[in-house]
């Protein structure tokens, strides 16, 4: 009963995904009423908060607290048949095999020679870029996620070079000194602080047979789905991802994220495809900083149509802003507010309940997005209201899970 109700949540989880996607809309087959032609009134205080201007972003080198170094690997080929060893010329990492566990193992396989006539040997020096691999994962969920421009890695060298610069990753008072010579608003650095390398034997298949077609179809995928991701070198990541604004030398952002991926089934110990794997796990690790960053740096624009009574509403975010179908907008409305004793005016914002989703329908400069919530709070939307994406989401269910 438990293995089925495990295959049953695992197929509703992905028979979701399957049926979850951007809403469709026909935004022409819409007549514009005279409520989609109101206009909103900004106090004058509040006006400040429909300026916008893209933020220049830097992603420098994250620094290597790991284990895992310079390592050389050696190749041995037989009469034309290649048996593979690796050693390790420093510290490997830690790992996790079969007959060993420690740091910087690595066993050779076991191969059964009656003679030998040519013999080729020859080795290579293996020099992961730890630092340098973390750094592109989160410069690519910058880019990816739009709303920033992000200050490349050959701009940085460029400025280091013109300006005899020599930055230390570990030291915020350089990074900010780097980044008031660069004009970038912000930094984004961090460390790798673990990756471990664990080998989970392969399970032998057991019976199926639950009596009932569907629950053996459900459980023999669950099964094989369960295999596939976690069976063989399961190498796990974690990494301290923290955002400095240049402005005040501060932290204002600091997160510790994971990541989890498959580097071959092969019982031997391959730093090449650890390292791979590394590399993939740091991307998935660098997706649950998303929702941070997506909420620092975020998008905003404003309605500048509504079509069917408020059912669409066409908004001036697209591509270029890193709009995409299916994600969410927020709209607000602002009021003026006057201190009772002192006199002063401020601008108060409040969040509109209701969901606007962005449709299938993203050009470059604009979306349309279908408006999602109650009658009475839908009519609150007027054309000028400022929207602003919602928070992005990280590692989904799936990726945690697999």
């Amino acid at each position: 009963m438990k293995k089925f109700l495990v295959a049953a949540s695992i197929m509703v989880i992905v028979l979701m995904i399957v049926s979850c996607g951007p809403p469709k809309v026909d935004p022409m087959s819409l007549s514009i009423v005279s409520a989609d032609t109101e206009q909103v009134q900004v106090p004058e205080v509040c006006k400040a908060q429909y300026e916008t201007r893209k933020l220049r972003v830097a992603v420098v080198d994250f620094a290597n607290n790991t284990t895992f170094g310079k390592m050389a690997g050696v190749n041995t080929s037989i009469q034309g048949q290649g048996t593979r060893t690796h050693t390790s010329a420093g510290v490997a990492g830690v790992v996790v095999a079969p007959g060993a566990a420690g740091i910087g193992y690595a066993t050779a396989s076991k191969t059964k020679i009656k003679y030998s006539k040519n013999i080729n040997t020859f080795m290579r020096q293996i020099a992961p870029n730890i630092g340098e691999y973390a750094q592109s994962a989160v410069e690519d969920i910058l880019v990816n996620m739009g709303g920033v421009e992000v200050f490349t890695r050959a701009n940085m060298k460029k400025v280091m070079q013109e300006q005899g610069f020599q930055m230390n990753v570990a030291d915020p008072n350089t990074l900010v000194q780097f980044g008031k010579i660069a004009g970038v608003s912000y930094i984004i650095t961090g460390t790798v602080d673990n990756i471990k390398a664990n080998y989970v034997q392969p399970t032998k298949s057991e019976s199926t047979d639950t009596g009932n077609a569907l629950a053996n179809l459900a459980l023999s995928l669950t099964k094989a789905a369960v295999k596939a991701a976690t069976e063989g070198w399961n190498v796990n990541v974690e990494m301290t991802v923290q955002v400095i604004d240049v402005s005040t030398g501060k932290i204002i952002a600091s997160k510790k994220v994971k990541g989890r991926e498959l580097a071959g089934t092969q019982p031997y110990f391959n730093p090449e495809l650890i390292i791979t794997a590394a590399k993939k796990a740091m991307g998935e690790a660098a997706e649950d900083i998303k929702p941070e960053l997506s909420d620092l740096f975020a998008v905003k624009g404003y309605i500048i149509q509504l079509r069917g009574n408020k059912e669409v509403a066409l908004v001036n975010l697209g591509t270029m802003n890193g709009i995409q179908p299916g994600q969410e907008l927020e709209a607000y409305e602002f009021m003026e507010i006057k201190d009772p004793f002192k006199g002063t005016v401020s601008c108060s914002k409040a969040k509109i309940p209701v969901k606007l989703v962005v449709s299938d329908q993203v050009d470059e400069n604009q979306c349309w997005v279908k408006i999602e919530g109650d009658d009475k709070n839908k009519q609150r939307l007027k054309i000028g209201t400022l929207v602003k994406r919602a928070k992005l989401h990280g590692q989904g269910v799936v990726e945690k899970l697999f």
